[in-house]
């Protein structure tokens, strides 16, 4: 039998670190949330769609959400931007609460980009040879 005073360490551990994660996503999803409250401000059944979802996440509320993100985005590119955009905020933050690596690069980008976290030994871009 394990040691119950390693079971609730262990219980505590693991309650801590889903709180700062929560902590740490808690802004960025805040700040997507007022967008889209913005956004559909004066379309009370859009608003209402996304009040809905976020009191009550059921598979048909999140369906209807994403429906109505997805079709405004199509229909206005530029919320469509936005929108990603500010997702992957919330997804680079979510990423970096839980110890992960979140690698973005946005933009044009003329030439090479490398992403990486650990690197063990050497990189190379281009033709040439690798130097030694």
């Amino acid at each position: 039998m394990t040691d119950p005073i390693m079971v609730t360490a262990a219980t505590t551990l693991i309650a801590w670190a889903t709180t700062e994660l929560a902590q740490s996503g808690r802004a960025a999803v805040s700040s997507l949330i007022a967008f889209l409250r913005t956004r559909f401000q004066h379309d009370s059944s859009s608003h209402a769609v996304i009040e809905g979802a976020l009191r009550q996440p059921s598979p048909e509320a999140v369906g209807r959400l994403a429906e109505l993100l997805d079709s405004e985005s199509r229909r206005d590119r530029a919320f469509g931007a936005e929108l990603r955009a500010r997702w992957s905020q919330v997804e680079v933050t979510l990423a970096e609460g839980a110890g992960g690596v979140a690698n973005s690069v946005s933009g044009d980008v003329h030439g090479p980009v490398v992403q990486a976290r650990d690197i063990h030994g050497g990189i190379c871009l281009g033709d040439g040879p690798p130097r030694h």
